[in-house]
């Protein structure tokens, strides 16, 4: 500064056709000088935002919340785990006491009975069908996501997956927030596919059907007897995988205005009876069970329908077996240009309770959906992340990760489940017909009073649901 001080001061410089002052310094003929203000100019201030939550910061010290989940495994170790981070390092003094419920039929009939007994959990991690049965209890979380204060800017809304983030047909309110996601893809031996002649994975039922049937044909030709009637696809009846097949058809099983289901349609129809035809051909087989890992792994079907969870699985059936070959994971493919896959997964809810509790919940649950514990918890749940910039925080060039990176380049194809709390026993119900479908006596003259049948008890069972 004193430096600065003692350097004279740098000559003016005038812009091109610009007139000197004059010596006095006074302006130029035909210029005014500009006053002076004789006042401070004092800037208006950026008014601060208000929240719309009324909670003091220093009422959230000492707040103590509930968690109940079903994870178990790996997954159940970090959710305690971080659970625990949480307490040690947030900056409001909150504490969470997570609890591992068992399994999800557990984890909801202990949420009904804390119910009951006028002492639930604070944070639940269920299915979204299962959480509706307490819709009076829970929380609109779009209260606390949309604060200016407490919320998410439009940037992080932004950063999750569409099928994720978009709330289901039908319901005004945002009750849930997504907590873990998997889906039902196919899995496919590129390997053999190449082998057979097919240079590109099929995207339309047709081309699925051509590379099935020559699979199916090459295992009947090989001098392997007991590699008959296998080869194609290994069949799966489980409902992802079945609505998976319907999305993929153009089916839009549940109503525009949230009303109910809608089964009974040409493109339901469609996407049956190409799974029959495809079976009376031999070109589909059903294994007798639906742990399918080392069937695929030995060739025994160049597609297989696989959860992504499974893929580390089927990763490890190839190794267990010797088998060299190369596989990836596709969408269900098109009766009509729209490839899909079905995906689900339980969500984060909040149950009514003191407005601390709640905001000390939301807290928690935005901590634990945070791009950098996200990325953790893909790692051990193998789950889709739920944020695009998850990625940012996972080394997707390892090789082990090739499966699951194809997968997530697939959610552009994904579609949720249906949001109904009847869609807990629906489900099963197109298991069933699936089920139906694959057996011996079963023709293709009783599909259309079948879909039918399925239609009236899937609007049953919903208007009969709370």
């Amino acid at each position: 500064m004193l430096l600065a001080a003692c350097q004279p001061a740098p000559a003016p410089t005038r812009r091109p056709g610009e007139a000197s002052p004059t010596a006095d310094g006074s302006p130029p003929p035909g210029r005014t000088r500009t006053p002076t203000p004789s006042h401070n100019v004092t800037s208006t201030p950026t008014p601060q935002p208000e929240s719309a939550i009324d909670v003091k910061l220093a009422d959230l010290d000492g707040t103590t919340i509930e968690y109940w989940h079903a994870w178990n495994g790996e997954a159940g170790r970090l959710a305690e785990e971080l659970a625990e981070e949480f307490n040690a390092s947030n900056k409001w003094g909150i504490m969470v006491r997570a609890s591992n419920q068992g399994d999800y039929k557990t984890l909801a009939e202990q949420v009904a009975q804390a119910i009951s007994e006028r002492k639930p959990p604070d944070v639940v991690a269920a299915y979204d069908y299962q959480a509706l049965e307490w819709d009076d209890l829970l929380v609109e979380v779009s209260d606390y996501v949309e604060d200016p204060v407490w919320g998410w800017s439009v940037t992080d809304q932004a950063d999750f997956y569409p099928p994720f983030w978009e709330q289901p047909v039908g319901r005004e309110t945002r009750l849930s927030l997504p907590a873990q996601r998997s889906g039902q893809v196919l899995f496919y031996n590129t390997t053999w596919a190449k082998e057979l002649g097919f240079r590109s994975p099929p995207t339309t039922f047709e081309q699925f059907q051509e590379q099935a049937c020559a699979a199916a044909q090459a295992n009947l030709d090989d001098d392997v007897a007991e590699n008959d009637q296998t080869g194609g696809w290994i069949v799966s009846t489980d409902y992802p995988g079945v609505l998976g097949w319907l999305y993929a058809s153009g089916s839009e099983v549940t109503r525009p205005d949230g009303s109910g289901y809608r089964f009974d349609t040409p493109q339901v129809r469609e996407a049956l009876t190409f799974l029959r035809e495809l079976y009376e051909q031999g070109c589909a087989w059903l294994p007798e069970n639906q742990v399918v890992e080392n069937e695929f792994a030995s060739r025994l079907g160049l597609f297989a329908t696989g959860n992504l969870t499974d893929i580390p699985y089927q990763r490890a059936a190839f190794d267990s077996l010797g088998n060299r070959d190369e596989w990836t994971v596709l969408p269900f493919p098109s009766g009509n240009d729209e490839a899909a896959i079905a995906v689900y997964g339980p969500s984060f809810t909040i149950l009514k309770s003191t407005p601390e509790e709640q905001l000390a919940s939301w807290l928690f649950i935005q901590w634990l959906l945070s791009a950098e514990n996200q990325a953790r918890w893909v790692q051990v749940s193998d789950a889709f992340p739920l944020r695009v910039s998850v990625l940012e925080n996972l080394a997707t060039d390892d090789p082990q990760a090739e499966q699951w990176i194809a997968a997530v380049d697939l959610l552009e194809f994904a579609r949720p489940e249906p949001g109904y709390h009847s869609w807990e026993t629906v489900r099963f119900a197109l298991s069933d017909v699936a089920t139906q479908l694959y057996r011996w006596y079963f023709t293709l003259e009783q599909l259309p009073s079948t879909v039918r049948l399925l239609d009236r008890t899937a609007s049953e069972l919903h208007r009969r649901s709370p």
